[in-house]
């Protein structure tokens, strides 16, 4: 088994975008998403979904959470998200103008 650690990044928007999609023949685990509100005025809110690879399942890990301006939220807390072949995770904002960027820390084991 080979494992390697990977980051993820995304300007988040108003319409859900893939932050992380496991690729094939993979597991991975999910040790963070730090979603940050780069605005220093204005608070936006996050929502995420875990995306089953045949995407007839969601599983929501956050709904419209508040994330003031100028700081940062933590989404998998000090839980872990693993995800077979083909899931992904989509994140999604309320402003269209990218206040939100997130960052994940990921384990792939192929």
């Amino acid at each position: 088994m080979a494992e390697a650690y990977k980051n993820a990044y995304l300007d988040i928007t108003n319409s859900a975008q893939d932050f992380y999609t496991c690729p094939g023949s993979t597991t991975a685990i999910v040790f963070s998403i730090r979603v940050t509100n780069v605005d220093g005025a204005n608070s936006d809110s996050i929502s995420a979904d875990v995306v089953d690879s045949d995407g007839s399942t969601n599983a929501r890990l956050a709904s419209t959470i508040l994330v003031p301006a100028d700081s940062s939220l933590e989404l998998c807390g000090q839980t872990k998200v693993v995800l077979q072949a083909g899931d992904k995770i989509k994140l999604q904002g309320v402003a269209s103008s990218g206040d939100l960027e997130a960052l994940g820390s990921i384990l792939e084991i192929t």
